[in-house]
């Protein structure tokens, strides 16, 4: 069991910079749009591509993840995110960009997908804390963006050291992992009559969990930087997010994660309220830090999800119900963007309201079947 804790940094390094690659593109999006003289939103377009690029990689490599074993395929999804965020430097046109997000895509979101069930494989239980541990981890990447963008103003240059941080640090650490899956198929035993109430309902849960985070990641540089705020305040939000989501994680393994996710999932719907209705950037700041931290019922969805699916299907199983929100949730920049071309912030907050309801709606009935169930038992 201690040689198998290795697998927990031989995750979370590759999951950090597997969120470092994928939203690398936030900090130049006005400068890809100004080099292939396109609009903001076409630029933003990239976001749901490379989701699109996630959820066919995840079904995929979640698939043979279930047949061939877990670290092999985490080994190739990590080379796949590093080296192809190294390539996008040498884009010559907005259509290249775009392959190459759907190719970043395919990579992280596999990665992404493969990494819960190694958790919940590697310490024999389910762990909301280690898991919004690693989810936090994207807040984490997305502060080493800002960092770098400090030391790499030119988006080519900025690009190409991004993809080889990626790789330097994701490749040797997935090549820690100890194998916990391998070769299964699902026996009849393994089969649960719960399969789709649990897959369509987490399905809501998680496109409303991509939704309401992928635009604090997407969205809110571009709007800061309209606003002529210090890129440093990235930083700054990104550990808010970071607190929520190990908040939530922790909260998630002492109370129900049904009842959690609910907590959270309202308060963002109610802060994201006040960003549409407030217009003073005295309380901006505020507002935005609260919503940051309220997108903490992300934070354990894939160990919720994980936990309920049998070993022989639970990469596979995890990944289906992420294909949707990653196909849905993708497209939440480019929609934030567009729903009020003159105030990003307003299209932020819409987004975020109509996410936050969806996925408290779902927590609540996948919190009252458990509790049917557990009355029955």
């Amino acid at each position: 069991m201690v040689d198998r804790l290795r697998n927990i940094p031989g995750v979370m390094i590759p999951f950090l910079f597997s969120a470092f690659s994928v939203f690398s593109i936030s900090m130049v999006v006005p400068q890809i749009a100004g080099q292939f003289a396109v609009p903001i939103s076409s630029v933003l377009l990239a976001i749901p591509l490379d989701f699109i690029g996630g959820a066919i990689g995840g079904l995929l490599l979640g698939y043979a993840a279930d047949r061939y074993g877990r670290r092999l395929i985490m080994l190739i999804s990590s080379a796949i995110f590093g080296i192809f965020t190294m390539a996008s430097s040498f884009s010559t046109s907005i259509y290249m960009i775009y392959a190459f997000w759907f190719l970043i895509g395919l990579g992280v979101n596999a990665q992404n997908g493969v990494s819960y069930p190694v958790v919940v494989e590697t310490l024999r239980r389910s762990s909301g804390t280690i898991g919004g541990i690693m989810q936090s981890l994207y807040f984490l990447g997305f502060m080493l963006d800002s960092v770098l963008f400090v030391f790499f103003h030119y988006w080519r240059t900025y690009l190409m050291v991004a993809g080889l941080i990626a790789l330097v640090f994701s490749i040797p650490s997935a090549a820690m992992i100890m194998e916990t899956g391998g070769r299964r198929i699902v026996s009849v035993h393994e089969k649960d009559p719960n399969f789709m109430r649990y897959t369509v309902a987490f399905s809501f849960v998680v496109i409303g969990a991509f939704m309401f985070s992928i635009p604090l990641m997407a969205d809110v540089p571009t709007l800061l930087s309209d606003l002529k705020y210090s890129p440093i305040l990235i930083t700054v939000l990104s550990l808010a997010g970071f607190s929520g989501f190990v908040i939530a994680g922790f909260l998630s393994d002492r109370y129900r994660r049904g009842h959690v996710a609910m907590a959270f999932a309202g308060s963002g719907v109610l802060f994201s309220l006040a960003l549409l209705l407030t217009h003073a950037d005295a309380y901006l700041l505020a507002v935005l830090t609260a919503i940051y931290i309220s997108s903490g019922f992300f934070s354990f969805s894939g160990i919720w999800v994980s936990e309920n699916y049998p070993p022989g299907s639970r990469a596979l199983a995890t990944n289906i119900v992420f294909f949707s929100g990653r196909i849905v949730g993708g497209f939440s920049p480019f929609i934030a963007a567009l729903i009020d071309p003159s105030s990003i912030a307003s299209g932020i907050a819409v987004v975020c309201i109509i996410s936050g309801l969806m996925a408290f709606l779902a927590s609540a009935y996948i919190q009252a079947i458990k509790s049917r169930r557990a009355v029955h038992a």
